[in-house]
């Protein structure tokens, strides 16, 4: 069996703009258990509440990928003040960078 080594143009062709969705969704996976690590930790939050909302988000990214862009800013306010309302400002802010995260890897997936 032939041994694969690790070069300087193994790398560079895994991030070749080929990759680009791959990596996006590689990344939108590491912010999402980073701000849920966040979340528990910082912010005192159920690992169930967090963990369920992160999947919220993907969904509501997902359901609305085609809409007009303004829209998604309506969105993201309207998160905002839903953390206004329950006292958990700061978790709703990082849920709705996940929202904007998201929004952005589908795009990405979707003009590729």
């Amino acid at each position: 069996m032939e041994e694969k080594k690790i070069s300087a143009s193994n790398i560079k062709s895994f991030f070749s703009r080929d990759n680009l969705p791959m990596l996006c969704l590689i990344g939108l996976g590491i912010v999402a258990v980073a701000f849920i690590v966040i979340s528990i930790m910082a912010l005192s939050i159920n690992p169930i509440v967090a963990c369920l909302m992160v999947i919220l988000e993907a969904g509501l990214a997902a359901c609305l990928n085609k809409i007009q862009l303004w829209i998604h800013g309506l969105v993201f306010i309207g998160q905002i003040i839903c953390g206004v309302i329950a006292s958990q400002v700061v978790f709703m802010v990082l849920m709705a960078l996940i929202y904007v995260f998201a929004i952005a890897f589908l795009f990405i997936w979707a003009n590729k």
